[in-house]
């Protein structure tokens, strides 16, 4: 057997720490984006929920005034049908509202952590390159 050293490449690459470094930095970098969008997306919603709630006690409470001065012969049901009709589209339309401002934070986050992940897989086939 001779003691010769094969001149032949290793199979195997070294990795550059450098590149892996830098891929777990976009990994934290990109976590802490989507968080920071899903807690700011939080505030919105709840600034907007606490705005919407105020707005429907202020309204309960113009309604109740009403009708308690309102005398036995000024009822009348159709206009009490309309305020029911008005105060159900509004309550559809602020549940839409807030289900489109957790929808965008959500978007952003996700967004935000594909390009991440999109950014990997091709670190990875560099990496998978024999040179």
């Amino acid at each position: 057997m001779s003691a010769k050293t094969s001149a032949k490449s290793s199979p195997f690459q070294t990795v550059d720490a450098d590149k892996v470094l830098a891929a777990q930095q976009r990994n934290i970098d990109a976590f802490a984006n989507a968080s920071q969008i899903v807690v700011d997306g939080a505030k919105v919603l709840a600034q907007r929920q606490s705005e919407l709630m105020q707005s429907s006690v202020d309204q309960w409470m113009a309604a109740s005034q009403g009708a308690l001065t309102m005398k036995p012969g000024e009822f009348v049901p159709a206009d009490q049908l309309t305020k029911v009709k008005t105060a159900y589209e509004s309550a559809v339309s602020n549940a839409k509202e807030m289900t489109e401002i957790a929808m965008k934070a959500q978007g952003e986050a996700v967004s935000v952590l594909t390009k991440c992940f999109m950014a990997n897989i091709e670190d990875i086939k560099s990496f998978s390159k024999i040179g």
